[in-house]
C-alpha cells in the first residue's frame, strides 16, 4: 500500500519534471522526508502525525487529491486483522494420504503481524514518543527536579540546624616581653628640606563653579569674561598677579605648585593680589565725594500787623 502511494508521488513529480530540492523550496519539507513519503519508509518520518501533514502538503503540490492519500497512509498504518493474512488466501496443500505437509503446514500458518514483530514494537514505541511527548517530559522532570531541590534545601536549613555550643577556653599564664636595651644608638638630627623660593608669580586658576573673572598680570588684563566649571587658566607674571571673581567659591588657586583653596565663599565677590612670596587680600576702601551746597539765604517771614478800628459811642444829652 506504501509503496504504491509512493510511486504515485514520484511519478507525478517526475511527471512535471521537478526534483526533490525543488520541491523542498516550495513546500517547506526537507527532501529526505519527502523521499521517504516515496520510498513508503515511514521509519525515516519524525512521528504519524507530521507524516500526514507532509503527505497532504506534498499531494496537494502534485495536483493530487490529499483526502485519497491520506486514506491510503491510514489503511496502511492500521494493523492486520488476526485471521486475514495471507494463510486465508493459500490453500493448505494435502499429500496424497490427506495428511498435510510440513510446506503447507508452513503456508497455513498466518504470517505474523507487523505488530508482532520486533520491528513493529519499535515503530509502536517511536510513535508514542514523539518529539513534543519528549520535550514535555523533560520540562517535567526539571520541573520535579527543581522541586525536589528546593524542598531538600529548605529540609535541611529548618531541620538541620545544629545547635552552638560553647567551648571553654583554657586561660594559662602569658608571657610578658622584657624590654630589650639596645646600647650605642645615637641620635641624628636630619635637616627639613629647604623651601623652594620662586622669583616670578606663577598661578593657575581651576574653575569648579560658574563664574566671572578677571585677571590682570603686572598691571596688563589678560582676561576678563565667564568660566565654566572644569575650565583651568594659567598665568605666570614677573611681580604681581590679580584676580577679581564674583563666586569665591567657583575659583580654586594655585600659587607657585601649591593648593591654595578656594577664594572665597558662594556668590562672594573676591579680589586677591599674588606676589612670588604669598598671597593679598584687597579690601574695597569706601571714598566719600564732597558735593557742592548752595548756601543758605534769607527768607523773610511775614509780619502780623494789628489794626485798630475806633467805634462811636453816641451820648445822650439832658435837656434843661
Amino acid at each position: 500500500m506504501l509503496e504504491a502511494l509512493g510511486a504515485t508521488l514520484r511519478a507525478a513529480r517526475e511527471a512535471r519534471g521537478w526534483t526533490l530540492d525543488e520541491v523542498e523550496r516550495v513546500v517547506r519539507i526537507r527532501a529526505k522526508y519527502l523521499a521517504a513519503l516515496e520510498a513508503g519508509d515511514l521509519d525515516a518520518l519524525p512521528s504519524p502525525l507530521q507524516a500526514r501533514g507532509f503527505l497532504r502538503n506534498y499531494a496537494q503540490h502534485l495536483g493530487l487529491d490529499p483526502a485519497q492519500a491520506l486514506s491510503q497512509l491510514n489503511e496502511a498504518l492500521q494493523p492486520a486483522r488476526p485471521g486475514r493474512g495471507l494463510a486465508r488466501l493459500r490453500p493448505r496443500a494435502k499429500t496424497e494420504k490427506g495428511a498435510s505437509s510440513p510446506v503447507a503446514a508452513a503456508a497455513a500458518t498466518p504470517a505474523p503481524s507487523a505488530a508482532s514483530t520486533p520491528f513493529g514494537a519499535l515503530r509502536r514505541v517511536r510513535r508514542l514518543f514523539t518529539p513534543d511527548v519528549i520535550i514535555a517530559l523533560i520540562v517535567l522532570a526539571i520541573i520535579a527536579g527543581f522541586f525536589i531541590w528546593g524542598g531538600s534545601r529548605l529540609a535541611s536549613t529548618v531541620f538541620g540546624q545544629s545547635q552552638l555550643t560553647q567551648t571553654p577556653e583554657l586561660i594559662g599564664p602569658t608571657a610578658t616581653p622584657s624590654p630589650t636595651i639596645i646600647a650605642n644608638i645615637t641620635a641624628t638630627f636630619t635637616q627639613p628640606p629647604p623651601d623652594v623660593q620662586f622669583s616670578n608669580v606663577q598661578l593657575a586658576l581651576i574653575i569648579e563653579q560658574r563664574t566671572f573673572v578677571r585677571v590682570t598680570v603686572d598691571g596688563a588684563v589678560k582676561f576678563d569674561g565667564l568660566l565654566m566649571p572644569q575650565d583651568r587658566q594659567d598665568y605666570v607674571g614677573q611681580n604681581l598677579i590679580e584676580v577679581t571673581t564674583g563666586n569665591g567659591a567657583g575659583v580654586r588657586v594655585m600659587l607657585n605648585q601649591r593648593d591654595l583653596g578656594p577664594m572665597g565663599d558662594t556668590a562672594e565677590v573676591v579680589t586677591r593680589q599674588y606676589l612670588p612670596g604669598g598671597m593679598i587680600t584687597v579690601t574695597p576702601t569706601i571714598t566719600f565725594t564732597p558735593s557742592n551746597t548752595a548756601p543758605p539765604t534769607d527768607t523773610p517771614s511775614p509780619t502780623a500787623t494789628l489794626t485798630v478800628t475806633p467805634t462811636v459811642k453816641p451820648t445822650q444829652t439832658k435837656k434843661p
